[in-house]
């Protein structure tokens, strides 16, 4: 489904990773973008590094409600999970 998102949006011009960060910002919001990052999808579970405890804990507690919002905007069979971890963003 990126794939074909890449291919309606010009290809080379947009970054599977900038459609990514896109669709998180918009599922937790700006501030919670400034403090969390997706880092991959590997066999579809999202890897996201967050930058605290606090932050692990609040996007635990709204991980199916993140995740939901996730796979209207993907499609159901790209992201499966979320994996939230604490690293470097």
């Amino acid at each position: 489904m990126l794939d074909g998102i890449l291919r309606n949006l010009g290809g080379g011009k947009v970054s599977q990773a900038g459609i990514l960060g896109a669709v998180w910002a918009k599922a937790i919001g700006e501030a919670g973008a400034k403090h969390a990052k997706p880092m991959d999808i590997r066999e579809g579970v999202l890897i996201v590094h967050v930058d605290s405890s606090i932050w692990l804990h609040k996007l635990t507690m709204e991980k199916m409600k993140i995740l939901a919002q996730i796979k209207n905007e993907l499609g159901e069979s790209q992201v499966k999970d979320i994996k939230l971890r604490i690293g470097e963003r």
